[in-house]
């Protein structure tokens, strides 16, 4: 018998041959993706997903967002299925939604076109199998500098559960992958979408769900991508999303004060980190978060409120939800 061909490392999983369980009729996984200006990046996004698809049914929705056709820039497979080109600059949030109005697959999750996903061949279908039993599983996010290098993990290898209260210090996006039935449409904010989407997702779960044991989400630091703004944006969202769930909890129902203990931690260490006016470097916003979990930073106000990884409630009193003029960059 002849020896199988080598594959070059980076090149895209073959497509599945007919009648193998990645042809079911409705996916296992939607994998929800905006794209904006990421051609080149893309493929590396998409491969990152099938790399891991072994053993499980995925689908791949690509929405674009600026205008381009993103089917000639990836190899040919029945997996990958797109929304129709022609919106430009609509914001990631109406493009997820457009990803989300056609995805057929029982769970979702959402992937930022620069990003990708690490772990082994079959890790989709482990998160898979523990999301059955609880509606949802969390991916470890695992920031890393544009050389590739970790900054921070959160959660901490090892966690078995995360929940509201250690969302509140994790100051960093986490997503669920989460069956469909538990999602609502993606809110109309340009920055904090996907936070308020995966939050959402954990109150309808229950408020505490699994951590996948080997899927994680890889979220590549790099100059010019959309997080990388001003602070002020940031605390404005905040601000808003704070009006909305206190006028009628915003479908957060009993975690409704969750949710927002959540969102005034966020903008608090938003505050905390650009209260100098200046505009950090990339990945000093993660530095300085990992630095304040450890009690190293700032000096004396960590450890005043007794130091190690238990913060205070708050990192400022709860003052009124209004925005403040800050330049941090974030996420």
């Amino acid at each position: 018998m002849a020896a199988p061909t080598a594959r070059r490392a980076g090149a895209f999983p073959p497509p599945p041959p007919a009648g193998s369980i990645r042809r079911v009729r409705q996916p296992e996984l939607s994998v929800l993706v905006a794209a904006h200006r990421v051609q080149t990046l893309v493929p590396q996004a998409v491969r990152s997903v099938l790399a891991r698809a072994e053993a499980a049914a995925v689908e791949i929705v690509l929405a674009s967002d600026d205008g381009t056709d993103y089917a000639p820039c990836l190899p040919p497979d029945g997996r990958l299925r797109f929304t129709a080109p022609g919106p430009v600059a609509t914001g990631a949030f109406a493009a997820r939604n457009r990803a989300l109005a056609i995805a057929r697959g029982a769970h979702v999750l959402m992937l930022d076109g620069d990003d990708t996903l690490e772990g082994p061949p079959g890790a989709i279908a482990t998160a898979l199998e523990q999301a059955r039993a609880t509606g949802a599983v969390l991916l470890p996010s695992i920031v890393r500098d544009p050389g590739g290098a970790p900054l921070r993990r959160i959660p901490q290898a090892g966690t078995p559960h995360f929940g509201f209260a250690a969302w509140a210090s994790a100051f960093a996006s986490l997503h669920l992958l989460v069956r469909r039935e538990l999602v609502r449409p993606f809110r109309p904010f340009r920055l904090i979408d996907d936070v308020l989407f995966d939050l959402a997702a954990l109150a309808a779960a229950g408020g505490e769900v699994p951590v996948a044991t080997q899927l994680a989400y890889r979220y590549q630091l790099r100059a010019g991508q959309m997080t990388d703004t001003a602070g002020a944006r940031f605390d404005a969202e905040y601000a808003e999303a704070l009006r909305l769930i206190g006028r009628d909890g915003a479908g957060f129902g009993r975690h409704a004060p969750a949710a927002a203990a959540v969102l005034r931690r966020w903008r608090a260490m938003n505050r905390l980190v650009g209260g100098g006016g200046t505009r950090p470097g990339l990945g000093d916003y993660h530095r300085a978060v990992a630095e304040y979990l450890a009690g190293e930073w700032p000096a004396g106000r960590r450890r005043a409120g007794g130091g190690g990884r238990c913060p205070p409630p708050d990192l400022h009193p709860p003052e009124a939800e209004r925005p403040q003029d800050t330049n941090p960059r974030l996420k």
